[in-house]
């Protein structure tokens, strides 16, 4: 689990996190409360988080190529599982999940893809209070990352994925802590092919490419897609 923040801040919001019971902390109803100091440790060790219910969101991007003698544009599409709840208050911590597919790099185009990254916004209404990845496979010795900063959050992955074998990058699980009222959304990041949604780079096969090429995967869907929408009330 990865935890944002100070040595302070991390235990008080494991705090949060327990009394908001968003851990799935075994703690027999009749002992005491865990203090903020152990709830810190449990949090920094990767307790157990209860799993959310997902929703399939279909996102269809549009990817700019290039090519020995061109470049083109063409549609791709990855639908992702998410989940946060439909309403939450003031200040009160919530749990978004945010699902990359597997997903098979066609062997017809390139031999693998490396340098993986998916780009989420995040709510401009709630401050980042945690963030961890769970699951994923076909990863090899690859370990993802996340990075999170102006309002968006970047799921890397270096690879390399060889083609014609499936990956599985990992969910990004957000803790988030709502500052004002009104919808906190997350949805695709981006802005354009130089500013992408998702992208990765191709270790090209197409004819007139020296072994070894790389050449670049860019894609943007034409409107962002809303993944989550969490209702803040007072």
């Amino acid at each position: 689990m990865k935890v944002h923040g100070t040595r302070r801040a991390r235990r008080a919001l494991a705090g949060l996190l327990v009394g908001a019971g968003l851990l799935g902390l075994a703690t027999p109803a009749t002992s005491a409360s865990p203090s903020t100091s152990a709830a810190a440790d449990t949090a920094d060790s990767g307790a157990k988080v209860r799993p959310l219910a997902t929703t399939p969101v279909p996102a269809a991007y549009d990817c700019f190529v290039t090519f020995p003698g061109g470049d083109t544009v063409v549609q791709y599409g990855l639908t992702f599982d998410v989940a946060a709840p439909a309403t939450t208050r003031l200040l009160q911590p919530f749990r978004v999940v945010l699902d990359t597919p597997p997903i098979t790099p066609n062997p017809n185009l390139q031999s693998d893809v490396r340098d993986v990254e998916v780009t989420f916004d995040l709510p401009d209404n709630a401050m980042v209070a945690l963030t961890w990845l769970t699951g994923g496979s076909g990863l090899g010795s690859t370990v993802p990352t996340v990075e999170v900063a102006g309002g968006r959050l970047t799921l890397k992955a270096a690879g390399p994925f060889p083609s014609a074998t499936v990956f599985d990058l990992p969910a990004v699980n957000v803790l988030l802590v709502p500052l004002r009222t009104g919808p906190a959304t997350t949805a695709t990041g981006g802005t354009s092919y130089d500013d992408p949604s998702f992208t990765w780079l191709r270790n090209s096969l197409s004819p007139g490419d020296p072994p070894g090429t790389l050449r670049p995967f860019l894609c943007q869907p034409p409107t962002p897609v809303t993944f989550t929408n969490t209702a803040v009330t007072r």
